[in-house]
C-alpha cells in the first residue's frame, strides 16, 4: 500500500498551487496567442499587389466597402487618427487643429485610380471607423452606414445618401448601448426599415470600459463586449450576443451574421431569425452556427453572399501594431498584414495575403471584387488603398 505521503498531490497545499495555475494558464496561453510574438511572418502573395496612394488626407483609412457599381469602393479615412483616436487608444499632441475625417469614392477601375473627397456638408468632429453599404430592395436608394467616434460627443451611426455622385448626410443616430461601437451591417429586408426607409442594422460594441487603461487590457481579460440590433421601426436597441472579447468587424447577409471576435482570435457564424410580435412588429434573435480560429487579431470582416466566400483582415503580430500607433507618426515601424478567406461552403480557411508591413503595414479591412478578379486591403494607420490581382 502507498504511503499517505505518496497522495501529496491530493494535499491541501497543493491545490492552493493547482487550482490558480489551471485557472490562470488558459489566460495566459491566449493572451501569447493574441499578441502574436510567436508568429513568423512571411510575405505571401505579394507580387500582384500595389499601395495606391493620393492627396495627404487619404490616410488612415480603417474600413471600406465595395459599391454595387463596377470598380467603386468607398472609404472611411481619418487623418487625425495619427494622433488622436479612440479606437487604437492614441492621444498624441496634434501640431495643429484636429482634422475632420471624410468618406471617399475610388475608382480603383481606372489607371490611375480616380479618388474623390466627399463633401461631408454641416457634419463637424466626424472620425470614423466602420462602413457599410445599404441598398433598398424597392427604390435602390444607396446609403452608407458609418461608425463615427466623435471627439467631442458621444458616439453615433451616421447615415448618407448616394445622390447623383454627391454624399447627403440623412441621419444621426444615438442611443445609450451606442457606447463603443466599432462594425455596422444592416438589414435590407423592406419590414425592418422605418418610414423614410432608414435601414435597421447590427453593430459591435468593441469596449464595455471607456477608462484607458482599464480598455487597455479588457481584450485579454474581460469578455465585456457585445453586439447589438438596432430596430429602425421602434428606435431601440436589442443585444443580441454578450460576452465576447473584443467584439470587432460584423459582416453578413439577411440571413448570416459574422462576428470578428479579436480576443480570441476567432470568427463566429450565426444564423439570424426573424420573428414578428403581435403588433405586427418586426425583431430578431441569433442562433449560434460554427467558428474558425484564425490567429492574430482580426479586424474587419466583408461577406461575399454569392461566392460564400468571407475576406477577413488580420494583424498577425498585434504588439507591432500597439508600436506603430505610439511612434512617431513621421518615422512608424512596420506592423505585418494578412488576408484570410473563409469558404463557407467548405469550411476552409485560406491565407490570401501576408505582408511583413513593407509594402502595406495595419490591414484592418478588405474585399474581394470576384468581377474585376482583385481584392483591396485598407489600413488603420497606413496610407491609402493595397489593390491586389487574384
Amino acid at each position: 500500500m502507498s504511503s499517505a505521503s505518496n497522495n501529496y498531490w491530493f494535499h491541501f497545499k497543493y491545490w492552493k498551487l493547482i487550482i490558480p495555475v489551471a485557472v490562470l494558464a488558459p489566460v495566459i496561453w491566449n493572451c501569447v496567442n493574441l499578441s502574436g510574438i510567436l508568429n513568423e511572418v512571411e510575405d505571401i502573395n505579394v507580387e500582384p499587389c500595389q499601395k495606391m496612394s493620393g492627396p495627404p488626407d487619404f490616410t488612415h483609412c480603417e474600413d471600406f466597402i465595395l459599391s454595387d457599381e463596377p470598380g467603386i469602393a468607398y472609404v472611411n479615412c481619418n487623418p487625425s487618427s495619427k494622433y488622436s483616436n479612440k479606437a487604437s487608444l492614441t492621444y498624441l499632441n496634434p501640431e495643429g487643429p484636429v482634422e475632420n475625417g471624410a468618406i471617399w469614392q475610388v475608382d480603383y477601375s481606372q489607371q490611375p485610380a480616380v479618388l474623390e473627397k466627399f463633401d461631408m456638408g454641416s457634419l463637424v468632429d466626424y472620425h470614423p471607423l466602420g462602413i457599410n453599404l445599404d441598398i433598398h430592395p424597392v427604390t435602390g436608394e444607396k446609403t452608407i452606414l458609418t461608425v463615427n467616434l466623435a471627439h467631442n460627443n458621444s458616439p453615433s451611426i451616421e447615415l448618407f445618401t448616394v445622390q447623383d455622385e454627391q454624399l447627403v448626410h440623412k441621419r444621426t443616430i444615438r442611443h445609450p448601448n451606442i457606447y463603443n461601437p466599432n462594425a455596422v451591417h444592416p438589414l435590407r429586408d423592406e419590414q425592418f426599415r422605418a418610414d423614410d426607409g432608414t435601414p435597421s442594422f447590427f453593430f459591435s460594441n468593441d469596449h464595455y470600459f471607456h477608462i484607458p487603461v482599464l480598455k487597455a487590457i479588457e481584450p485579454f481579460l474581460f469578455p465585456l463586449s457585445n453586439v447589438n440590433f438596432y430596430n429602425a421601426r421602434t428606435d431601440q436597441v436589442q443585444k443580441v450576443i454578450d460576452r465576447l472579447l473584443f467584439a470587432n468587424g460584423v459582416s453578413g447577409s439577411d440571413d448570416i451574421l459574422f462576428v470578428s471576435e479579436t480576443g480570441r482570435s476567432a470568427i463566429r457564424q450565426y444564423k439570424i431569425n426573424k420573428t414578428t410580435d403581435k403588433e405586427g412588429v418586426p425583431s430578431v434573435y441569433l442562433d449560434y452556427a460554427s467558428e474558425v480560429k484564425v490567429g492574430g487579431a482580426p479586424d474587419n470582416l466583408n461577406y461575399h453572399p454569392v461566392e460564400q466566400i468571407l475576406a477577413i483582415a488580420i494583424h498577425p503580430r498585434p504588439l507591432d501594431l500597439f508600436k506603430r500607433m505610439l511612434a512617431d507618426p513621421n518615422d512608424p515601424p512596420n506592423s505585418p498584414s494578412k488576408v484570410v478567406v473563409w469558404d463557407i461552403a467548405t469550411d476552409e480557411t485560406k491565407v490570401i495575403l501576408q505582408d511583413d508591413g513593407s509594402l502595406f503595414s495595419s490591414s484592418t479591412g478588405a474585399a474581394f471584387d470576384f468581377d474585376n478578379s482583385m481584392f483591396l486591403v485598407s489600413g488603420i494607420l497606413e496610407e491609402g488603398l493595397l489593390i491586389c490581382d487574384l
